[in-house]
């Protein structure tokens, strides 16, 4: 299926698309304290982002304002109520959000650029935080370091999630369909019986 994600033609109603980032966000944090990331580099360990896999893909089709708006407001939550760095993840997701509808047509049409575009996108959300780091100097390690025991289990990890939630959008997506289609064979059947009764 290489269709974007509409329900019908229509997008994801707000209130759904709420609670499915919520939902995300809860299982983000349940993984973090059952699986808490090693800050000391002596093992192997990956940071959770299923939240912000499911919010690129509800979104990579719109606007770039709303991109930029909807992902801004979910980086907010994330300064906010979990990682406490405000406006670090504001300004990381705004800007993600906005890349990640520049390739929307070609996203839309092929399944495999979709899912690369998202791979470079989650690599991007650990990499630019490890780097202003490194910058500043708050971190005191090595870039393979970082990567061998941080990121290489993340990206493997949610390499696997993203296509799982291709294919999870692309179920409710047909399913969506199934419904419209079935809503206007019952108008259609309702017209003929009105049209006969006449």
């Amino acid at each position: 299926l290489y269709g974007h994600w509409k329900w019908g033609r229509r997008r994801m109603k707000p209130r759904q698309m709420i609670i499915l980032l919520l939902v995300m966000a809860l299982i983000d944090d349940l993984i973090s304290l059952c699986f808490p990331v090693n800050f000391q580099f002596q093992g192997y360990s990956f940071m959770p982002h299923f939240c912000f896999i499911t919010l690129m893909l509800l979104i990579y089709e719109r606007g770039w304002l709303d991109r930029v708006l909807i992902s801004g407001f979910c980086g907010l939550l994330t300064d906010l109520f979990f990682s406490g760095t405000l406006p670090v993840y504001f300004i990381i997701y705004a800007g993600l959000g906005y890349l990640s509808g520049i390739f929307n047509k070609a996203m839309e049409e092929d399944s495999r650029i979709r899912f690369f575009s998202l791979f470079v996108l989650v690599l991007l959300l650990d990499l630019i935080p490890f780097l202003v780091n490194l910058v500043f100097q708050s971190m005191n390690v090595s870039f393979m370091t970082w990567f061998m025991h941080h990121e290489l289990l993340t990206l493997t990890l949610h390499g696997v999630l993203i296509l799982m939630m291709m294919y999870i959008l692309d179920v409710l997506k047909r399913f969506a369909l199934i419904r419209q289609h079935r809503k206007q064979l019952d108008q259609r059947k309702k017209y003929v019986k009105m049209k006969t009764q006449k």
